[in-house]
């Protein structure tokens, strides 16, 4: 015969049909392993206490004015300024609980908790320093990369009380006085859960915060310095978090 049999074609297009089908049947299973693989691990139930520690701005704004009075109670001097001095430090503690559950497309994150700021101004002779207790929530979103971790952006609010102390090396005398607080602002993390509950994050906070704080301290000739400010501290923050999650 010259030209070869019809079973020369039939089979190997048999075959290679055949081929096509497992390959996209394995194709299609192999898609579907991975969605539902996906799908899981972007699922998650957030219920943690958090401790977390760092650094907030250290840039304040704001109005300051000074007076100053002998012991004879006679004003010998005044002075204001509309730019404000910022700090040499600015710390913040904060225990939060956080929960929240996130599906494939992220969730509802809430948070509440307490936390500590202390700012320190030093200028040499005089150092002033700011500590702020206050209560704070937090409502936003999250999203779960896998089971173990997720990120969050989360607006909070707050409010609290500053407590303001003056001290002069020369002066026996410490000022304290205190002011109402308010804070406000936006806070981005990553977190990551292991699976004995240990959970580890990275936090960056940009914070508002408010405060008036008014103060008299005794200087280096016993004069008595009077001063009033208007200060906002404004600006990125970074807090390391450990927790654990229930």
């Amino acid at each position: 015969m010259l030209n070869p049999p019809l079973t020369d074609f039939i089979a190997p297009a048999r075959f290679k049909v055949a081929g096509r089908c497992l390959a996209l049947g394995g194709c299609s299973a192999l898609l579907y392993v991975i969605a539902m693989g996906s799908a899981s691990s972007a699922e998650m139930v957030v219920s943690d206490l958090r401790l977390g520690f760092g650094m907030l701005s250290t840039e304040y704004r704001g109005s300051s004015s000074t007076t100053v009075t002998d012991g004879d109670s006679q004003i010998t001097s005044t002075s204001s300024s509309s730019r404000g001095r910022n700090a040499d430090d600015n710390y913040r503690l904060q225990l939060q609980y956080v929960a929240g559950k996130l599906g494939p497309a992220g969730g509802f994150i809430w948070g509440i908790g307490a936390a500590v700021n202390r700012s320190t101004w030093d200028n040499g002779d005089t150092k002033a320093h700011a500590t702020t207790p206050l209560v704070n929530l937090r409502l936003g979103y999250g999203y779960a990369f896998t089971r173990q971790w997720h990120f969050e952006i989360t607006p909070f609010a707050g409010y609290g009380w500053t407590f303001y102390s003056v001290t002069d090396d020369d002066s026996s005398s410490t000022n304290k006085n205190s002011d109402h607080y308010i804070e406000y602002g936006a806070s981005v993390g990553t977190f990551y859960g292991f699976n004995n509950g240990l959970v580890l994050g990275l936090e960056v906070p940009y914070l508002v915060g408010h405060f008036d704080p008014k103060y008299n301290y005794s200087n280096n000739d016993n004069n008595r310095v009077r001063v009033s400010d208007a200060s906002r501290n404004q600006g990125f923050g970074i807090l390391g978090v450990i927790g654990y999650r229930f």
